[in-house]
């Protein structure tokens, strides 16, 4: 009974996050008002978890990490606000693709900043998916799309 009660939950969570494609598309206001919102209506319910589940707020750490915190708010904001233009700009598919394809731009940046190796198997990773890429999301103009079950 309660695996079957997390599969429905997180049948529902991704249900509700992958429609977020849909909405953003078709709410006509501004991307940058649609991640405030949004980040406004997490916070709001972030803290009422914590309330109800009686955690405390550390106000020690939140004051020696403030800098990371303003920092890593401001990119998960600009992060959202770029991917919901797109969201505007192409199709919901391509955004999304090109949204989870981030990992492969830390992979490929990480000897710069991270001092990490890039490897033969790293380089043979990053060419493939972004070859993959190009493939799914149709780059290089002229040539028709097509889907195979059309």
């Amino acid at each position: 009974m309660k695996n079957t009660q997390i599969k429905i939950n997180l049948i529902f969570v991704m249900l509700i996050f992958g429609s977020i494609g849909l909405f953003v598309r078709n709410i006509d206001l501004a991307s940058s008002l649609v991640a405030l919102v949004r980040g406004c209506i997490g916070s709001i319910f972030l803290i009422t978890a914590g309330f109800a589940m009686r955690q405390k707020l550390s106000w020690k750490a939140i004051k020696s990490n403030l800098i990371f915190l303003i920092l890593s708010g401001t990119a998960i904001g600009f992060n959202w606000i770029f991917l919901f233009q797109a969201y505007k700009y192409t199709t919901i598919s391509n955004a999304t693709l090109s949204y989870y394809f981030a990992p492969v731009f830390v992979m490929f940046l990480a000897p710069i900043f991270l001092k990490e190796r890039l490897t033969l198997v790293k380089t043979i990773s990053i060419a493939g998916a972004v070859s993959g890429m190009f493939l799914l999301i149709g780059v290089g103009g002229g040539m028709e799309r097509t889907i195979w079950w059309e």
